[in-house]
């Protein structure tokens, strides 16, 4: 993958697209990303309502690849009636998490189990890149930008800017592995006095090496200049060679 030469160098506001949902299974709640990026740490937490004595839970991290995941054994803890969090680090590879998370509730002598079972996507991330310029002396907070891919919103970022500054903007869009092909990306601003520079742009996305076509051709015709040489002088040494008489 490579950008455009105009663009230049960017730093990252914000973490990747986090996609949290929030699912509630009985007085169990608990809310977490479905799809990060890989190698990202992100929380998932659980939320138990305040009708027992007292809780525990468990959380087993699995999945099909969990190279540089963690955590990688089990977790226990002892619940309070607060949220609860568990910090997890994606794997370095693209793949598919299951959060497996079993509550051991107490209620006057009784004991209740809720087995949940969250999944989570892991994908490969396209850094998306921009710069914005205010030209003013004032400070402005809370600036949102917009990105888009070939038309398509993808996410977006924020930050605050303070007067005559110009401010680097990235965002990790988890766009999994792209196909060959050549994206368009967008960037929109809500502000009509902070303006974006090179707010357009394009991503070609190849497989292999563009050049090596180019390099095969290269090769061919050096061996065919080999060949025709080595037959030229073949020929011109049977030409020249002395004729024997007896």
């Amino acid at each position: 993958m490579k950008l455009v030469p105009f663009l230049l160098a960017f730093i990252i506001l914000l973490p990747a697209l986090s996609y949290a949902v929030t699912n509630t299974y009985g007085p169990v709640t608990i809310t977490g990303p479905e799809k990060v990026a890989i190698g990202q740490t992100f929380n998932y937490t659980v939320n138990v309502e305040q009708i027992f004595n007292h809780y525990k839970i468990v959380f087993l991290l699995s999945g099909y690849n969990l190279t540089g995941a963690s955590p990688i054994s089990p977790q226990y803890l002892n619940g309070t009636f607060t949220p609860q969090n568990f910090t997890i680090t994606a794997p370095s590879v693209q793949t598919t998490l299951f959060l497996f998370f079993q509550i051991i509730a107490y209620l006057n002598g009784q004991v209740f189990y809720y087995n949940i079972t969250q999944t989570v996507q892991v994908l490969n991330y396209t850094v998306l890149k921009v710069k914005v310029y205010n030209p003013t002396k004032f400070i402005f907070k809370d600036l949102n930008v917009s990105f888009y891919v070939n038309g398509e919103y993808v996410g977006s970022s924020q930050l605050n800017i303070s007067g005559n500054t110009t401010e680097n903007v990235t965002y990790q869009w988890l766009s999994g592995t792209l196909s060959p092909g050549i994206y368009n990306i967008q960037a929109k601003i809500n502000s009509s006095v902070v303006k974006l520079i090179g707010g357009k742009y394009s991503i070609d996305i190849q497989v292999g090496n563009p050049y090596l076509e180019y390099v095969y051709i290269i090769i061919a015709i050096v061996l065919a200049m080999v060949v025709v040489i080595v037959l030229i002088t073949a020929i011109y040494n049977r030409r020249n060679k002395p004729k024997w008489k007896k």
